[in-house]
């Protein structure tokens, strides 16, 4: 069974996916995964600086905030992006799960562009979490030192809860305690084990 993992920043999908990957259930983290392909792929290196400029990598790394600040706030900028890297995720998420499906009956993808593309189609099964905006604003300033204002605009190019509802098996609220999260990751887990 191939599980969907999805929600705006700041709605905790990596703890929940954290919780899943401690029953023994493997997870693919798109995030991490992007940037290390942005990081070691030539063509995508070539186009990224050929689109955003020579500023769009540091010490040969690719420079996270500098492209943050263009995708988030120019849709163009942002669909360039995903159609240069998309390709490349896609076939290492392959090779990622055909070495591992024989072993695991359940994989996990946690992606937050999982809705932004046709990708949510070849999952059987699509959780995703939601969180106030407070929270959400709360949670990223704490983790990434961004201002109100980045976080605020980051958010209005991530889907809304009502587009999220129309595509996903569970819906997830996280606006409480980590707890709580792990007691409703638990209650989600009894369920997937069933189907």
């Amino acid at each position: 069974m191939l599980i969907g993992v999805t929600g705006n920043i700041g709605t905790g999908k990596s703890l929940f996916s954290y919780f899943l990957k401690k029953k023994n259930i493997p997870v693919y983290c798109s995030d991490n995964r992007g940037k290390i392909i942005m990081n070691n792929n030539f063509y995508v290196k070539k186009n990224i600086k050929k689109f955003f400029g020579i500023n769009s990598y540091k010490n040969n790394k690719v420079n996270s905030n500098f492209l943050s600040k263009i995708i988030f706030n120019d849709k163009i900028a942002l669909k360039y992006l995903c159609n240069v890297l998309y390709p490349y995720l896609q076939l290492d998420f392959k090779k990622w799960k055909i070495n591992l499906n024989k072993n695991y009956p359940i994989l996990i993808k946690e992606s937050s562009l999982l809705f932004e593309t046709d990708n949510y189609k070849e999952f059987d099964v699509i959780i995703s979490l939601y969180s106030s905006n407070k929270n959400k604003i709360e949670r990223v300033y704490k983790r990434n030192k961004l201002s109100k204002y980045q976080i605020i605009s980051r958010l209005k190019h991530q889907f809304t809860l009502d587009r999220i509802k129309k595509y996903s098996n569970f819906i997830v609220e996280n606006n409480s305690s980590i707890k709580s999260l792990k007691n409703k990751t638990n209650d989600i887990y009894k369920k997937l084990i069933k189907k």
